[in-house]
């Protein structure tokens, strides 16, 4: 079935972006919801997505695309444990803000192309400054694990309104982000020193 006149691919993935925003939770996107916003028909949603699976896949190569961005833009001009904690504090950051979208770029790629593609893109900061580190690709993997474990539980924790103690949690990114630090070896030059 074709799509409304004037209804574009960017406003579906757009519109579905702004519902993500609002439930905060991936799996609560439906194309229903998302066909409702744009004013059009659920089954004409399928001229853009293939029904849930597809609205995820959408959402999954928005965000990557938003989460390389945002990785990138903090590495540059820096390096070693310096890149690794701005790129850190930055995925943080952005999955604070919005942990809808942090939850949609968490989709596993399997062997869509496009999807893979993201994927590397949003990892290859990390991995390149984790590279220079000196960590071979099992201690990569490893540690960009253990990054997203903490990343994505520590995120659902705040989103969820799971942590009412003092201090703010907001207080406790910092030590997220140096528990993951101190877990790296120092850099070349500094042990050269």
């Amino acid at each position: 079935m074709a799509a409304r006149r004037g209804v574009t691919s960017e406003q579906v993935a757009e519109a579905a972006l702004h519902v993500l925003d609002e439930v905060g939770r991936v799996d609560a996107v439906r194309p229903g919801t998302v066909a409702g916003r744009l004013g059009i028909r659920s089954q004409s949603l399928y001229a853009h997505v293939d029904g849930v699976e597809g609205l995820r896949r959408l959402l999954a190569l928005r965000t990557l695309g938003e989460v390389a961005e945002v990785v990138t833009v903090a590495a540059v001009g820096r390096s070693g444990r310096d890149a690794v904690e701005a790129i850190v504090r930055a995925h943080l950051a952005y999955a604070l803000r919005y942990p809808g979208r942090s939850e949609a770029s968490l989709h596993p790629p399997g062997d869509d192309p496009d999807l893979i593609t993201a994927v590397e893109r949003a990892g290859r900061p990390l991995q390149t400054v984790l590279a220079s580190l000196g960590l071979d690709d099992d201690q990569r993997v490893h540690w960009i694990r253990l990054q997203l474990a903490l990343t994505v539980g520590f995120t659902a924790l705040v989103r969820d309104g799971r942590l009412t103690r003092s201090p703010d949690p907001s207080t406790t990114v910092d030590h997220v982000v140096a528990a993951l630090v101190d877990r790296l070896p120092h850099d070349r030059m500094e042990q050269d020193r």
